[in-house]
């Protein structure tokens, strides 16, 4: 009797001790959360690591334009610099220190060729060409064609200064291997958006483009918005720079520097030769160079009339005419509302080339590296030397027609 109560009395207690534990388990449920507590150890920042270098279809801002995806269906191809299959003597390029390696021309000062070359692009709309400046100046000039129809043009500044140079237009796939090869800086207005970002990321050579719809851009160039002398070229020729204004640019920028040109090489004396008195290149504004005995210079002509310099009303003329045939490539990079598509006009390699000098026409092969000035070689293999002074380089593809004429 005394040990069944004592079993029972146990097993209440046992039982009165689970509910209080099952209780006390309720009301710890049915509490509010706590907030964690504040952790005492500082966290760790998170690790910022520098951007990559953009993939071609990253978007990328420009500094004119809005940003624009950059090209992924026809990438530019790599350029790798070529050897000339011929080597020149070691003095073919030997010059004086005053002796500008672009004309082979003496200057005043040496320190001027101790800079980088300045190339600006300049328009050949119709409405454009009473109002050229800069090519008397210019050491060299580049014409090409254009997606449009016509042509544009490249001018180098190096040894010659020009206030007025213009009207300045906009970029193309051209100066992307053209600059380079001269250790040059680029000066246009405007460019095509791809194009743009390919210039402004990928050349690796100083690059300027300056709005025309903004006039207030003056540090640089000079818009003369509204003081055009006719409505109708306002558009088409309002934007100007000098090369003043280009040197400032570059010292603003801290990116003046002297490329080490190699140069051409030169002659005075005339070389023998089949006879080129007259040189017909069908652009669609048709290009005629002829040779004046009498300044023993060539004179330009385009769409059948004399081509001449605004400043001084003169006829441009040139010691060399310089034509090279090069690669013209297709692109889907579009221009204009129409959907015309950008040429590729590829200057690095080889191709054939015909030099107009002296009346005398030397046919051969143009060699150039992604870093190196074109050099000319004859049939033979030896090294073309140019006349002393500016020269005009006609970029033409193999499908254009060339007529030499003695």
């Amino acid at each position: 009797m005394y040990r069944s109560t004592i079993t029972r009395g146990a097993l209440i207690v046992a039982g009165l001790t689970l509910l209080v534990i099952l209780s006390a388990l309720a009301a710890a449920c049915s509490s509010p959360a706590q907030a964690t507590p504040t952790p005492t150890r500082t966290p760790r920042p998170a690790v910022t690591a520098a951007p990559p270098t953009p993939p071609l279809a990253t978007v990328m801002p420009s500094p004119t334009q809005p940003p624009t995806v950059a090209p992924t269906a026809t990438p530019i191809p790599p350029t790798a610099t070529v050897a000339a299959t011929a080597t020149p003597t070691g003095d073919a390029y030997t010059r004086p220190a005053n002796v500008n390696p672009l004309t082979g021309l003496p200057v005043a000062d040496p320190k001027l060729l101790a800079r980088r070359p300045l190339m600006v692009v300049i328009n050949n709309d119709p409405i454009a060409r009473t109002v050229h400046y800069g090519f008397a100046e210019a050491d060299l000039v580049y014409e090409y064609i254009m997606e449009g129809g016509v042509t544009r043009f490249t001018a180098i500044f190096l040894g010659n200064e020009s206030e007025r140079i213009g009207p300045m237009r906009s970029g193309r796939l051209v100066n992307f291997y053209l600059t380079p090869q001269y250790g040059g800086a680029l000066a246009v207005s405007g460019a095509q958006g791809q194009i743009n970002w390919f210039l402004t990321f990928k050349m690796g050579v100083p690059y300027l483009n300056v709005d025309l719809d903004d006039p207030s851009q003056t540090r640089y160039s000079f818009n003369i918005w509204g003081l055009a002398p006719r409505k109708d070229l306002e558009y088409a020729t309002r934007m100007w720079t000098g090369t003043d204004k280009l040197r400032l640019w570059l010292s603003d920028k801290n990116a003046e520097q002297d490329p080490k040109l190699r140069g051409f090489a030169f002659a005075e004396m005339a070389p023998t030769g089949a006879a080129g008195k007259t040189a017909s290149i069908a652009f669609p504004a048709a290009v005629t160079w002829s040779y004046d005995a009498a300044s023993g210079r060539y004179l330009r002509s385009m769409g059948g009339a004399a081509h001449n310099d605004a400043a001084s009303g003169k006829q441009l003329s040139a010691a060399n005419v310089i034509i090279l045939t090069v690669s013209h490539e297709k692109t889907d990079y579009v221009e204009d509302s129409l959907g015309t598509t950008s040429i590729r006009i590829v200057t690095v390699g080889e191709g054939p080339a015909t030099i107009l000098r002296d009346g005398v026409a030397i046919k051969g092969t143009w060699k150039a590296g992604d870093t190196s000035m074109p050099e000319f070689f004859d049939a033979t293999g030896k090294l073309i030397s140019l006349k002393p002074g500016n020269s005009w380089f006609e970029l033409v593809a193999a499908t254009d027609t060339v007529t030499l004429n003695q």
